[in-house]
């Protein structure tokens, strides 16, 4: 009986893990473009880009997303939820969701941006724009 319970919960584990992996690998990512061309009307994809501006940033949230290969190509955004705390202007960002097409609206139920540490560290390393850098005291270590 003791080497049954570990199995199962190992078992039960690994099952869980597969899963996420076959809802999660469902969701087509897209770029900006993509969706405004009108692949995949009603299904729900994943939508990467660029903050672009904020509209409002309470509920619900409106902002647009900018395409990162044509920087004049916009998508309005609409989204149920808090403002995450790393959603600034510029920065890489992705929302899951649905394309609406009668009102030109993509409405995302999820919204990931990237971490800012991943910024600083591009920004050390200078990869990334000096008005990247977060923290004003890693600015003064950068140009050292």
């Amino acid at each position: 009986m003791k080497v049954v319970i570990p199995f199962a919960l190992i078992f039960v584990g690994l099952a869980a893990l597969i899963a996420m992996g076959v809802t999660q690998g469902g969701i087509p990512e897209l770029q900006v473009e993509q969706v405004l061309a009108g692949e995949y009307p009603g299904r729900e994809v994943k939508v990467h880009g660029f903050l672009e501006s904020i509209q409002s940033g309470e509920r619900p949230l409106r902002f647009k997303v900018r395409a990162k290969e044509s920087p004049d190509v916009m998508m309005d955004v609409v989204c149920d939820r808090t403002k995450p705390d790393t959603f600034q202007k510029d920065y890489d960002v992705a929302v899951q969701g649905y394309w609406n097409p009668d009102d030109n609206t993509f409405v995302a139920e999820q919204i990931f941006t990237k971490c800012p540490s991943k910024y600083e560290a591009e920004a050390k390393e200078g990869l990334g724009s000096p008005d990247m850098v977060l923290d004003p005291a890693a600015a003064d270590e950068t140009s050292n």
